[in-house]
């Protein structure tokens, strides 16, 4: 006779409480352009969501360097070609060649002009303008104009020697002010991740989810990843012509109301916060009940059932 197999034995409470409870934490996906997917990035490292930085901010410095080599890079050529044999600034104010005055280059995104005697009305037909006047120097787009005073005091124009420095120089200058504004925004999305963390630690804890500072920021950083997509979708809009300056300017105050949605809705797809049932005034070294003394009805000695007898 073989013998039979004893049956496993039953877990006990204490084995069933002991167990590892699954956590319902969203699957890191591709692309983050859904509340789940931005809640994802609480669940794993830092690598993932400073790799898809990287990403956005490649994206959207190469937006800005076609606007920049395509549209701006050709007129700052022409400007520059135009510059006078001696010219530059003086005790503060600039000294220009009076023949020599007026739009030295423009198209539909950059004009440059030259009116030392702010006598000419030289109108917007560019999105953005710069005048240089005898004092200051104007800045002007669709949103109005902002008048500066100029930075230093002297500073002396040679067409020999200005005109080599910036063909030397222009793809450098060109480039670096790409990479700063994707750097520039990769940087600035972590400051708006760090001041939402408080919202979406509120949110969290009212939704009864998991939080913890390091996830937190993470998922408020990564919010900023599909409006930073769309704005870079826009700048290529606006470089490809398809989108105006009004537009683009829409667009970007469109992408702040998108990244502040998904902070506020990401922590909703968090994983659900696990609560112990264990009662903490529970210690072991309390010294038990006796389960006899409680079922006697005989009273305790020394102490009457009816106080008042």
């Amino acid at each position: 006779m073989e013998p039979e197999e004893s049956a496993p034995p039953a877990e006990t409470p204490e084995a069933q409480e002991c167990a590892p409870v699954e956590e319902n934490a969203p699957a890191p996906s591709g692309f983050p352009f859904s509340f789940s997917s931005v809640a994802s990035f609480a669940a794993t490292g830092w690598g993932r969501l400073l790799l898809w930085q990287a990403v956005l901010a490649i994206a959207l410095g190469g937006s800005v360097m076609l606007v920049l080599g395509q549209y701006w890079a050709p007129v700052l050529d022409a400007a520059v070609a135009q510059l006078p044999e001696q010219a530059g600034l003086s005790e503060g104010q600039l000294n220009w060649p009076a023949d020599q005055t007026g739009v030295l280059a423009e198209n539909g995104y950059l004009r440059i002009i030259i009116d030392p005697t702010s006598q000419q009305q030289h109108g917007q037909l560019a999105d953005l303008q710069l005048e240089f006047r005898r004092n200051t120097w104007v800045l002007s787009s669709v949103l109005g104009y902002l008048d500066f005073p100029y930075a230093v005091e002297e500073f002396r124009i040679n067409r020999e020697t200005h005109i080599p420095w910036w063909g030397s120089r222009r793809p450098f200058l060109l480039l670096g002010a790409s990479v700063a504004v994707g750097v520039g925004y990769s940087l600035l999305t972590l400051l708006f991740g760090l001041l939402g963390m408080w919202p979406a630690k509120t949110v969290a804890f009212f939704a009864d989810r998991e939080g913890g500072l390091s996830k937190l920021w993470r998922l408020t950083t990564a919010a900023w990843l599909p409006a930073g997509a769309l704005l870079t979708m826009g700048c290529l809009c606006y470089a490809l012509q398809f989108l105006p300056l009004m537009g683009l300017l829409i667009l970007i105050l469109l992408h702040l109301i998108v990244g502040w949605v998904f902070l506020f809705f990401a922590p909703f797809f968090l994983p659900t916060a696990v609560h112990t049932a264990e009662n903490p005034f529970d210690h072991e070294d309390a010294p038990e009940e006796d389960p006899e003394a409680e079922e006697s009805d005989e009273p305790s000695q020394g102490r009457p059932d009816n106080p008042f007898a």
